[in-house]
């Protein structure tokens, strides 16, 4: 018995050795030439540490924006929010006076007759009540991402940290002590929410920019990170989606950038044509400081295209620079 038991443990010792002597006969070879050329490829450790700081880069900018939107904004948050915004567009009238000539433009327009009205938002109960009602029929979502939204919107338009044309109720919603003088820009909005199939369909191309960050960014970066552009190959040889996606991975920025431009288009298009019907009733002294209120407001639009751009360029460059140093 015990001597079966060691001949058995003999030829395990021997059977070990054996294997151990082929493996390193047939992996040698392999062995040598990787050490020939230790770097010839990026690891996909590496490859994949370049590809997400790429997206860490790009994805910077409309991470940001989206958590100011969606993070639980409080009261506080909002009255200081209200605070920066008296300093960054302050007041270029009286509440009476605008309130006298935004009820002229709505007559004059005819966006009275088409079911527009403007809501300065005050304190009493009534008012703040039909606040909610306005919020409750935009943001309809039955979840937590609904229910983040129509408290975020609250509180920001009651305290004035906002103001908006809401679309789904034809409503202008500014507040009664902070940024009413946006109320001209807000019916610009209205003007092109109810004007020509052009101004319509501009506006409803907004939906390619949910929260301010355009639905672009994230197919122009992952195309630019993820797809390699073989320039050795002929033109002639590749086929049309390969051809889409080197143009794409080629122009990432650009593309990215594009995006954005029905929002700043609209939104361009809607201080343009509230100031035009403005100015017909303002002096030149009020004209300026709107103008200059509404430019600044515009662009901040303008520079979060600009940023959200920048960030997908230079988070695909990155990436390229990090692969390549590997190579």
């Amino acid at each position: 018995m015990v001597s079966s038991v060691t001949d058995v443990g003999e030829n395990l010792r021997q059977f070990r050795q054996n294997v151990h002597s082929y493996s390193v006969q047939k992996t040698q070879p392999y062995i040598r030439e990787i050490n020939q050329k230790p770097e010839s490829k990026p690891s996909m450790i590496r490859r994949g540490t370049a590809n997400a700081v790429g997206l860490g880069i790009g994805l910077a900018a409309p991470a940001y924006c989206l958590f100011d939107e969606l993070h639980k904004i409080t009261p506080r948050e909002a009255k200081d929010a209200a605070k920066s915004m008296i300093e960054f567009i302050p007041e270029a009238d009286t509440l009476e006076h605008t309130k006298e000539i935004a009820g002229k433009i709505l007559e004059e327009t005819g966006l009275k007759n088409k079911g527009v009205k403007i809501n300065y938002i005050d304190d009493t109960k009534e008012s703040l009540s039909h606040l909610k009602e306005i919020i409750a029929k935009t943001a309809k979502f039955n979840n937590s991402y609904g229910k983040r939204l129509r408290e975020n919107y609250y509180e920001t338009f009651k305290h004035g940290s906002n103001a908006a044309f809401f679309t789904d109720v034809n409503e202008v919603v500014v507040n009664s002590k902070n940024l009413f003088s946006t109320v001209y820009h807000e019916l610009g909005h209205a003007m092109n929410k109810n004007g020509n199939a052009f101004t319509k369909g501009l506006q409803k191309l907004r939906v390619i920019t949910p929260h301010g960050v355009s639905v672009f960014v994230p197919v122009a970066l992952a195309v630019g990170l993820f797809h390699k552009v073989d320039d050795k190959k002929p033109q002639t040889e590749k086929s049309m989606t390969e051809k889409t996606l080197d143009f794409i991975s080629n122009h990432a920025g650009a593309i990215t950038f594009t995006g954005y431009l029905p929002m700043l288009t609209e939104e361009g298009l809607a201080s343009v044509r509230g100031l035009m019907k403005a100015g017909k009733h303002l002096d030149r002294n009020i004209m300026k400081n709107l103008m200059k209120n509404y430019t600044k407001a515009w662009g901040t639009y303008a520079a979060l295209a600009g940023v959200a751009a920048g960030g997908v360029t230079l988070g695909i460059e990155a990436a390229k620079q990090i692969r390549n140093n590997f190579e």
